[in-house]
């Protein structure tokens, strides 16, 4: 069976093969459904005394637009500490200290996106403004 790889140029090409009224539904349900999952990691995010600025690891998870891909984004977890270095995974996986001693684990990223994703939540909340749009459509036409 042949494996088809969706490159960027064939999802343009599938995103503007869309009547508008099915794109402006996907781009919406895809913006709802980031913001509500960056709403969620930001809720699940330790807070710690131990940050520069309490929350600043919260505060950090932002969603940018992926530059020239149509329908994507990118989620960054940007705290940085002292000398300019991110620690969001060190966070999430745990590390070892200097001392020897294991920093445990806090996940707050990955457990949240994949609780989402398996249980289809994401793919729902974004395909359902467009299968509204699609049964308009085919009752039109």
């Amino acid at each position: 069976m042949a494996k088809i790889v969706m490159t960027n140029a064939l999802r343009q090409g599938l995103f503007d093969a869309m009547p508008e009224a099915l794109q402006k539904a996907v781009q919406e349900g895809l913006d709802a459904e980031v913001a509500d999952l960056v709403d969620s990691l930001k809720r699940a995010a330790p807070v710690s005394d131990l940050e520069s600025r309490p929350g600043e690891l919260r505060d950090s998870i932002e969603a940018y637009p992926t530059p020239g891909r149509v329908a994507s984004y990118r989620i960054i977890v940007g705290a940085r500490d002292k000398q300019g270095r991110l620690y969001a995974s060190y966070v999430e996986f745990g590390h070892n200290n200097k001392d020897g001693t294991r920093t445990p684990a806090t996940p707050f990223f990955w457990p949240i996106y994949r609780a989402r994703k398996y249980r289809g939540a994401m793919k729902r909340r974004i395909l359902a403004p467009a299968r509204k749009v699609l049964r308009q459509l085919a009752q039109k036409g």
